[in-house]
């Protein structure tokens, strides 16, 4: 039984400061962050936005707004530090346009350069997460083949093009925190797709669904399938959000000065991965069923032969991107796993939790179509 007499424990609190807190994977790092609290030491979780409308709702949630954008690095850096003049965990995860990405991954560097200066000169080298994705390593093959192997660590790195600034970007933070007379150390966090909430581009899984069964009656649906283009056999390997965001906690937390475990994290790369993988025939079979196609799902099936309701649905990156990720660095080190359902375990609360984002007109839905239906490059809504 707790004594309420007894003496009070001094809390000593890190300051966390996440690049891009109201973006998807930045509002679960945040809120990961709060759920560790662990006295002695507990975390105190700053934002940076850029949208003031964000503001509130980052405070709803314990996690201290920051207004400011990289773009004015005098005026932001100002900002920041009138928080505070030490950060002891710096976390990005920001998704600029492509149109931005170049200036935007030069400022970002920067400026925790400048935040890293700051913070020594008062005694303390901070931790940087900077985050990138497990699609710098390319695809694997399907499930089945004999020569199938998981993509590492270790992998050798073909990023789709699209997000090639990105990966550059992680590798530079990599070679200036480890350069001689750097005041900070870093490591890079490749995730798979995260799903869960609003979604993130598993949300186009259910847009398409919706779609195909639109295109059909209520009665007719009964003894339809919902078809696909690509093979069964697509590794889809995701992670919920959640899970991801306790996957950087881990990391940081063994990352603390008073554990030597920071040594072997610093420099390194982190892949974030799923217990196991699901394959497209568990996920089709299972939005067959959610939306009501009796005769389930089937695959492999030229593009001229699905309705025309979904011929705007580019899913290349969802269905046909099949990839296998060992997480295992991460689990061995730090214990981390991953505790969420899996996507087609529960597929039915992850569509009603992704119909309500759309319903609320949550930018993160918005900006995921926008991309699906080929549009990369006017989409910075700045999650930074």
């Amino acid at each position: 039984m707790t004594n309420p007499s007894a003496a009070p424990v001094s809390t000593k609190f890190l300051n966390v400061l996440v690049i891009g807190a109201n973006g998807y994977l930045g509002t679960a790092i945040c809120s990961a962050f709060l759920r560790t609290n662990a006295p002695p030491t507990s975390f105190r979780v700053h934002g940076l936005i850029r949208r003031e409308s964000a503001a509130h709702q980052l405070a709803m949630n314990e996690v201290i707004p920051i207004i400011g954008s990289l773009s004015e690095p005098d005026m932001v850096r100002t900002t920041v530090l009138s928080h505070s003049p030490v950060w002891d965990i710096i976390v990005t995860c920001t998704e600029p346009s492509r149109a931005t990405e170049a200036a935007h991954w030069s400022d970002l560097l920067a400026f925790i350069q400048d935040l890293a200066s700051e913070s020594a000169f008062h005694g303390v080298r901070p931790f940087v997460l900077w985050s990138s994705g497990c699609k710098d390593y390319g695809t694997t093959g399907l499930h089945g083949e004999k020569s199938l192997t998981p993509h590492s660590e270790d992998s050798p790195l073909q990023s789709h093009p699209i997000i090639r600034g990105r990966m550059d970007a992680a590798l530079r933070v990599l070679e200036v925190a480890g350069a001689e007379g750097s005041n900070f150390t870093a490591a890079v966090v490749r995730a798979t797709p995260v799903f869960g909430y609003s979604g993130s581009y598993y949300g186009a899984a259910f847009d398409y669904a919706a779609a195909f069964a639109g295109a059909f009656g209520k009665d007719d649906i009964r003894s339809r399938t919902l078809d696909f283009t690509s093979d069964e056999g697509t590794i889809m390997h995701g992670v919920h959000v959640d899970d991801c965001g306790e996957g950087y906690v881990a990391l940081a937390t063994a990352a603390l000065p008073d554990d030597d475990r920071r040594r072997r994290i610093a420099g390194k790369v982190f892949n974030i991965s799923g217990r196991r993988y699901e394959t497209l025939r568990e996920v089709g079979a299972a939005l067959a069923q959610e939306y009501g196609f009796g005769h389930g799902a089937r695959f492999g099936l030229a593009q001229d032969e699905l309705p025309e309701a979904v011929s705007g649905h580019n899913c290349g990156l969802v269905f046909g991107w099949s990839q296998w990720v060992s997480s295992e660095r991460i689990r061995n080190l730090t214990h981390w796993c991953d505790k969420r359902s899996l996507f087609s375990e529960n597929i039915g609360v992850y569509r009603l939790a992704y119909e309500a984002a759309v319903e609320a007109g949550l930018d993160d839905v918005e900006k995921v179509r926008r991309r699906m239906a080929g549009n990369w490059g006017d989409d910075h809504k700045a999650t930074e």
